[in-house]
């Protein structure tokens, strides 16, 4: 969105994307490894938009309205749950 006006951005479910199972055959170290380097990387491209990068926008098949900021927000949101879920986990009484 940053280097292209308004482009299409095609939504991606990994639920149709991937085999049911394709995540249980990773490697969760070296994955965990990618993600915190991946969102280190990102970060440090967020710290170099303006306030004009922040309001551009892109069409997107399932809202009505999208921009850089939206993205990036719903980014954070993504993580954010995905670290819920995981806490849920590990607070279970019955987690062995």
């Amino acid at each position: 969105m940053t280097r292209e006006d308004n482009p299409r951005i095609v939504p991606y479910n990994p639920d149709e994307a991937l085999a049911a199972d394709a995540l249980l055959n990773r490697d969760l170290d070296r994955e965990l490894e990618r993600f915190m380097r991946d969102r280190k990387g990102l970060v440090e491209r967020l710290k170099q938009l303006t306030e004009e990068d922040w309001q551009r926008t892109a069409q997107h098949d399932e809202y009505d309205h999208y921009s850089v900021f939206i993205m990036m927000r719903h980014l954070a949101l993504h993580d954010f749950l995905h670290a819920y879920r995981i806490e849920e986990l590990l607070l279970k009484k019955d987690w062995q």
